[in-house]
């Protein structure tokens, strides 16, 4: 591998737990209880990355009701880092909520780099996840996602939300969750969850409920074709995340992520906030 595709690794896998830390392994026991006649819930979130400087910036959208939820989020890169990886990424998706479980019905995502501008949807249909890509795929990895391994899996904004509605004391610090995005699908391992002091941006936010656990990065199929070693993006060691509630009872955030990377410590931390109306 050369020095430049090391670095190119470590920011797409510190950028995909962006995408999917802002995600989590909710299980299904796990998921909060939807009210019926709850006001559906509103919650904005706005998140800086930095390498010594700010050189991303990520908005998510959440809505959800007892019946449904949507999610979108929009991911830029600056500088250093789109030297790098030169990012405007757009993804929205939807899906139904059965005995309280967030389940994935379509996700779209397009990167708006100047070069492929490739405008990617998954949909799930209970028996497979279809795949439509503008261009298409050259390849679907080596090897690609099974069946199995694609109906199994859910996206990772669907897994977001599972995590803001997660309702286990461990928070979304729990347990091993797929995520497949169309074409790849890599694993996350949260662990060892411990309560940590809010800081003064947190108190601010009216954050409660802190907890400070790890979180293992892993690439499983629809990549290409790698050693074992190399499959964790090129992250030197498991990767810190901070959760917490939006008051008591409230919907879960990740509050800041933190990584060590060969381009140097990466930080994503939430900058803005807005929550309407209540949890479902």
């Amino acid at each position: 591998m050369t020095g430049r595709s090391r670095p190119v690794a470590s920011c797409s896998a510190a950028l995909a737990i962006a995408l999917a830390t802002l995600a989590s392994p909710v299980l299904a026991q796990g998921a909060a209880p939807l009210v019926p006649d709850a006001k559906p819930m509103k919650l904005d979130l706005g998140y800086d990355g930095r390498l010594y400087i700010k050189v991303l910036d990520i908005q998510f959208n959440q809505t959800a009701s007892p019946e449904a939820f949507t999610s979108k989020v929009r991911l830029v890169t600056y500088g250093l880092l789109r030297a790098f990886r030169k990012l405007d990424m757009r993804a929205n998706a939807q899906g139904r909520v059965v005995n309280g479980e967030p389940q994935p019905s379509s996700i779209t995502h397009q990167n708006i780099d100047g070069k492929h501008n490739r405008k990617v949807t998954a949909a799930w249909t209970g028996s497979d996840v279809v795949t439509a890509s503008t261009p298409s795929y050259d390849s679907m990895g080596d090897p690609p996602a099974t069946r199995t391994q694609r109906v199994t899996a859910a996206d990772p904004l669907t897994n977001f939300m599972r995590m803001t509605l997660a309702s286990s004391q461990e928070g979304p610090c729990q347990g091993k969750a797929r995520f497949y995005d169309g074409k790849q699908l890599y694993e996350l391992d949260f662990a060892g969850p411990k309560p940590y002091r809010l800081d003064g941006r947190e108190k601010r936010f009216g954050l409660v409920n802190p907890l400070r656990c790890t979180v293992r990065y892993i690439e499983v199929a629809g990549f290409k074709k790698k050693p074992v070693e190399d499959k964790s993006g090129g992250l030197r060691r498991p990767i810190t995340t901070d959760w917490a509630q939006v008051g008591v009872g409230g919907p879960w955030v990740l509050s800041s992520l933190s990584a060590e990377t060969p381009l140097g410590d990466a930080v994503i931390e939430l900058a803005r906030m807005n929550l309407e109306g209540t949890r479902p």
